[in-house]
């Protein structure tokens, strides 16, 4: 399993652009046949709208292969609720089969 440690891209991850860009930088190192896995430590605050696009863009490229590490982090944990229920889509599944949504 590959591990992308999302603290690489800085520890204030902000805006689409950023997110597309972190893709684009990661994407090369990428096994298309191995799952992925998301590590959350040391980012201090993330936004729907970078994490939304990072994943769009994995999720594009890897399929149903990402994986999200638990965390404790309040931005992740707020970002997550909002992209799982506005998309429909294979985002919205991989945020759904990880354990980080909460329960009702």
């Amino acid at each position: 399993m590959q591990t992308i440690q999302l603290k690489k891209f800085g520890t204030v991850l902000v805006s689409r652009p950023a997110g597309l860009e972190a893709f684009n930088a990661i994407r090369p190192s990428l096994d298309l046949n191995s799952p992925v896995e998301i590590d959350f430590d040391n980012v201090l605050t993330i936004t729907p709208s970078w994490l939304d696009e990072f994943l769009t863009q994995l999720t594009k490229y890897l399929g149903d292969k990402v994986i999200l590490r638990s965390t404790q982090n309040a931005s992740v944990l707020a970002s997550l609720p909002v992209l799982s229920e506005s998309r429909d889509d294979l985002v919205a599944k991989v945020i759904k089969n990880s354990s980080l949504l909460p329960q009702k």
